[in-house]
């Protein structure tokens, strides 16, 4: 067999989407927001939120029109070619094999801090169990994401529910309020690009669009339910961050609201609630991206056997993605990398691909509606990528990278026909 299954159905691409988007970030900017910000933080994400929208929408559009491993690239491929296809593959690549082994290493840390031990062990044991999670039956890995996802959201309700009531009726630490002028407004502006990064992972997401059995009339309604979740959650969360006194503790604010009224029990729950949501955003990121690499392999532009089906599972993609991670992993338990560079590079060729899907949607637009959101999509992107800064050298080397292996393949194609 060399076709995945089409297993998904609308619950199913819900739990997938959910366990993709939903990462440690959840926990952790809002108090960052509230350090920066203080009373405008509420605000802030309500802004990121209706900004984010547009790429939602784009993502709904092309994957439902478009579904395919590829995701992103076959997207980009429609439109532009491909070169462009290549490019936007290795792009995804490129901010995976570093992103993905950065919130592993985060889940290490809050392991670490719980319970104590090697942060660098706890990402890698965190990283085995997610390889062994899928490499079962493409069913059976599909049903444990779905149970995982929905063991998910309930941690997370009951965290966000339960911490509301611990500071509802308490003193407002910080007022929520609006922009009154004009540096409000840039103070605003001026965090979008750290909030936007909890709305990522669509990208990712789009590579399991052709795994729907009906990808026209189920995928919106799973990307809309797994959206709306998503984004009741962070205002949930947001909103008890702002009320709350935490005490300097930004970083990790539910553990703050509430160690400040059941103790030390609350560090436990919260590592508990994180080590659970961080094994589910790599257990789904690696189900998408294994489709992807199985999307290069059919292309003949990865190596071949990365091809192969068992169980209907890419097998050889998921072990080589895995085997990528743990290097990475180790690279920075040895000192070599480090945490910020690695979410760093891998958040800006993110924002690239965003803004890749939006320049596919601008010309295979079938309604100006259509391009109007492609547009809008566009400006986001490109005030994001103005406002983060940092250099462009690693999406450049991966964009020339990219290029030769196309320039090689080609010749290798024009030498056959002849």
């Amino acid at each position: 067999m060399t076709e995945l299954q089409k297993t998904l159905s609308v619950w199913r691409g819900t739990a997938l989407f959910i366990n993709i988007v939903l990462g440690a970030g959840l926990l952790v900017l809002p108090g960052l927001t509230v350090q920066k910000i203080g009373d405008l933080s509420f605000v802030s994400w309500l802004v990121c939120a209706l900004l984010a929208t547009p790429f939602f929408i784009i993502f709904i559009i092309l994957g439902s029109r478009y579904p395919g491993p590829g995701g992103i690239a076959t997207f980009v491929q429609q439109a532009y070619g491909k070169l462009a296809y290549i490019i936007a593959s290795f792009m995804l690549l490129g901010a995976v094999v570093l992103g993905l082994p950065a919130i592993a290493l985060t889940g290490g840390y809050y392991a670490s801090s719980t319970f104590g031990g090697s942060s660098h062990l706890y990402a890698l044991t965190i990283l085995a169990g997610v390889l062994v999670l899928n490499l079962q039956s493409v069913e059976l890995a599909g049903k444990l994401n779905q149970w995982l996802s929905w063991v998910l959201v309930a941690f997370l309700v009951v965290l966000a529910l339960f911490s509301f009531s611990l500071v509802y009726g308490e003193p407002t630490h910080s007022q929520i309020s609006l922009p009154s002028n004009m540096a409000e407004l840039e103070m605003i502006w001026l965090v979008i690009p750290m909030i936007f990064f909890a709305f990522t992972g669509w990208e990712v997401g789009a590579s399991i669009t052709g795994e729907f059995k009906e990808p026209k009339k189920d995928l919106p309604i799973a990307m809309w339910m797994s959206f709306l979740l998503a984004v009741s959650l962070y205002l949930v969360m947001a909103y008890v961050a702002q009320r709350a006194d935490l005490n300097g503790n930004y970083t990790s604010p539910f553990t703050a609201i509430i160690n400040n009224h059941v103790g030390s029990y609350g560090s436990l729950l919260v590592g508990l609630v994180s080590i659970t949501l961080i094994y589910a955003n790599l257990c789904a990121a690696t189900w998408g991206v294994s489709r992807m690499v199985y999307s290069l392999s059919k292309e003949r532009i990865a190596p071949t056997y990365l091809h192969a089906l068992t169980k209907g599972q890419p097998y050889y993609s998921l072990i080589t993605i895995i085997a990528v991670f743990f290097i990475i992993v180790i690279l920075d338990w040895v000192g070599l990398l480090g945490i910020e560079r690695l979410l760093t590079l891998a958040g800006q060729n993110f924002i690239i691909l965003y803004g890749f899907s939006a320049m596919a949607l601008v010309k295979l637009a079938q309604r100006w509606t259509e391009r109007v959101i492609a547009i809008l999509g566009l400006a986001v992107c490109a005030a994001i990528v103005i406002l983060q800064g940092g250099g462009v050298l690693y999406p450049l080397l991966i964009a020339t990278l990219s290029t030769m292996i196309y320039i090689f393949k080609l010749g290798v194609v024009t030498a056959d026909v002849q």
